[in-house]
């Protein structure tokens, strides 16, 4: 089988944005569908937009747009949707022979609702996207120089398939976990992190698998380092940046002044944008933070998680915009 330079593994879903502000009830009332007081009426929209979402859509997208050989296992429902997904990768010059169409799942769906500050609330169907239940026929089939995992439901056995393969052909691992992930036992999440190559955390997300009760980074990173102990470790932490370890070496980068739009697809274009540093910079930890942010940043000035992944890979110039400090 063909052998990619990054194969990513995760959900595919159909995105549909709502800004708070675009909602009218008429009258005084505060116009949200989970307020009490328009039970029963009728809201009207302004606007909604429409994107392909989920973690594997969302991080093989930028591993295309900057060139990499790229593939994604997901899976999606035989429906109009499920092909759309499929159309909309291969824009994406990403290879779709791993996506699985299911018989009897529907592809899956998230209505989003966001504030004036780009904050969200999802309502999430994830339909085919459920990974709890999925077991594909070809991992066995997989080949990558890097596999980029996002959140699989806490499907053990399946995170089981992906790290045995890649161990058997020394692929390289960089995990996203999610909430189901993190919720695991230690005993039962050991293994995967002491196999994991690159970890990716927000601060939340550290905190809890840590068991760190407060903003104390050298902390954080020392468990996670006798958690993960060969992984480069990276934990975001919205407006106030992000820090990745490499070793004994930490290293903050900014954000850039912008208003944020819309945070949905943040951390997909983070982690994505931070494993496609590592690939074009040979390794290059500042670059690929640098990579990572204003990937991250591009994506949340634009509506949808796809439209404003970076195109190509940026100069050195536009590297530089991203300011990078040691930390000691």
């Amino acid at each position: 089988m063909k052998k990619f330079d990054v194969v990513s593994i995760g959900s595919a879903l159909k995105d549909i944005f709502i800004l708070n502000k675009d909602m009218s009830c008429g009258g005084t009332k505060v116009c949200h569908p989970f307020n009490p007081e328009v039970w029963g009426d009728k809201i009207k929209i302004k606007k909604m937009y429409f994107d392909i979402g989920g973690g594997g859509t969302n991080t093989a997208a930028t591993f295309g747009n900057l060139g990499l050989k790229t593939a994604l296992l997901a899976r999606v429902g035989n429906d109009l949707t499920g092909k759309e997904i499929i159309e909309t990768m291969k824009r994406f010059r990403v290879n779709t022979n791993l996506i699985t169409i299911g018989k009897k799942e529907e592809t899956g769906y998230s209505v989003i609702f966001l504030d004036k500050n780009g904050e969200r609330t999802a309502l999430v169907f994830r339909g085919a996207s459920d990974f709890s239940d999925f077991s594909p026929k070809n991992t066995t089939e997989l080949r990558g120089v890097w596999f980029f995992v996002t959140s699989l439901n806490a499907n053990i056995k399946l995170l089981d398939k992906i790290f045995t393969v890649a161990r058997k052909h020394k692929t390289k691992i960089a995990w996203n976990p999610g909430n189901a992930e993190l919720d695991l036992s230690k005993s039962k999440l050991k293994y995967f992190l002491q196999n994991t190559d690159v970890l990716f955390l927000n601060l939340n997300e550290a905190k809890k698998l840590t068991v760190e009760k407060n903003k104390n980074l050298k902390n954080i990173f020392y468990r996670l380092a006798e958690l993960s102990p060969k992984a480069v470790m990276v934990v975001t932490d919205g407006k106030n940046g992000a820090w990745a370890k490499n070793g004994t070496a930490i290293v903050w980068a900014d954000i850039l002044d912008k208003k944020m739009v819309n945070a949905t697809g943040a951390g997909d274009a983070f982690g994505s944008g931070f494993v496609s540093g590592l690939i074009l910079y040979q390794g290059d930890i500042k670059k690929s933070l640098q990579l990572a942010m204003l990937n991250s940043n591009s994506v949340v000035t634009q509506m949808g998680a796809k439209h404003g992944i970076l195109k190509k890979p940026p100069t050195t110039k536009e590297l530089g915009k991203i300011k990078i400090k040691s930390v000691v």
